[in-house]
């Protein structure tokens, strides 16, 4: 069983959003993944649709390149959350890893024309979005990569446990087999 990946990002607002989604899939293919795409299955109810194949994915990979403004789309920032809160791995790219201080024009140092602070975290994006020690992949290759290189891990350990499972189950069978023989043969012998 191939384990599944979200791939959540401003990719699905593409003029070509269903034929990026195939690639996308395709390279969790051959990353030995399966792709979930946002358009896939999509019925009227988009929200629940992301919510459940986030749910049915064993992680996300996110594309938080920036959208529409300095900042990555707010629907992925929405996603990236939602699987943290599962207890998702989440594994992140842009196509611009520059920190968030030298995108945003600063009127005075480290405030933007609007007076308001600008983050300077060295990341290029907001620190709830890229906590301390997580990598901003240079594209979504390298982060499907990484999340099936962590993932397969998983997958063999669940597998790992699965058969470990089943010998002690077996073992604790056999055992309680021979107990109830030995008590019998004791009794033929005591004459119960």
């Amino acid at each position: 069983m191939r384990p599944r990946l979200y791939l959540a990002g401003p990719e699905v607002f593409r003029p070509d959003a269903a034929a990026e989604g195939e690639r996308l899939k395709c390279l969790c293919r051959e990353a030995g993944l399966e792709g979930l795409y946002p358009l896939d299955g999509q019925g009227d109810d988009i929200r629940r649709n992301c919510i459940d194949r986030i749910a049915q994915a064993d992680g996300l990979v996110a594309n938080i390149s920036p959208f529409r403004g300095h900042h990555m789309d707010p629907g992925t920032a929405f996603e990236i959350g939602y699987a943290q809160a599962l207890g998702k791995p989440v594994f992140i790219w842009s196509n611009e890893r520059r920190p968030l201080a030298e995108r945003i024009a600063a009127a005075t140092p480290a405030r933007d024309a609007d007076g308001h602070l600008i983050e300077d975290f060295g990341k290029p994006e907001n620190l709830m979005i890229v906590p301390d020690g997580h990598t901003v992949w240079a594209g979504p290759e390298e982060a499907i990569h990484e999340a099936a290189r962590v993932l397969s891990f998983g997958v063999k350990n669940r597998a790992l446990q699965r058969q470990v499972r089943r010998s002690v189950l077996f073992a604790a069978t056999v055992s309680l087999a021979l107990a109830l023989a030995a008590g019998m043969v004791a009794n033929r012998l005591i004459g119960w």
